[in-house]
C-alpha cells in the first residue's frame, strides 16, 4: 500500500510541474514505465498501453527544439536501465508503429536531428 500512495504522490508531483505546453522529460519517463515489460525482455511485444505512451511521448514534443529534448532525455533513459534490451527499444518505434523522430539508443547525437 504504500507503494501505490507514494506512486500517486509523485504523479500528482509530476502533473504540477507539468508545463502549459510542451516536453516534459519527466512526464515522458514516466509515461513510458508501461513498455519496461517489453523492455527488458519479459513481454515478448509492447503493450497497447506502451504504444500509447510513445505515441503521447511524439505528439508532446512537436517542435524541432522539443523533439531534441525529447531525444536527449529518452537517450539518457536508455542508459539509465542496465537490464534494458538495446535493441528492442530500438524497435519499440517501429512496433508501435510511430515515428518518434530518432532510434531510442543512446548512441545518437540529438543536435543532429531534423524534423
Amino acid at each position: 500500500m504504500k507503494r501505490v500512495s507514494s506512486l500517486i504522490v509523485l504523479v500528482l508531483i509530476v502533473a504540477a510541474m507539468k508545463p502549459a505546453n510542451g516536453f516534459s522529460c519527466v512526464e515522458a519517463k514516466l509515461s513510458l514505465l508501461a513498455c519496461l515489460p517489453f523492455l527488458t525482455s519479459s513481454q515478448d511485444s509492447p503493450s497497447s498501453a506502451c504504444c500509447n505512451a510513445v505515441s503521447n511521448v511524439r505528439a508532446s514534443a512537436p517542435t524541432k527544439p522539443e523533439l531534441r529534448e525529447a531525444c536527449q532525455c529518452l537517450t539518457a533513459a536508455v542508459g539509465e536501465f542496465p537490464n534494458l534490451d538495446k535493441d528492442r527499444a530500438i524497435q519499440l518505434p517501429k512496433l508501435c508503429n510511430v515515428d518518434v523522430g530518432f532510434p531510442l539508443t543512446k548512441d545518437i547525437d540529438c543536435n543532429k536531428i531534423f524534423l
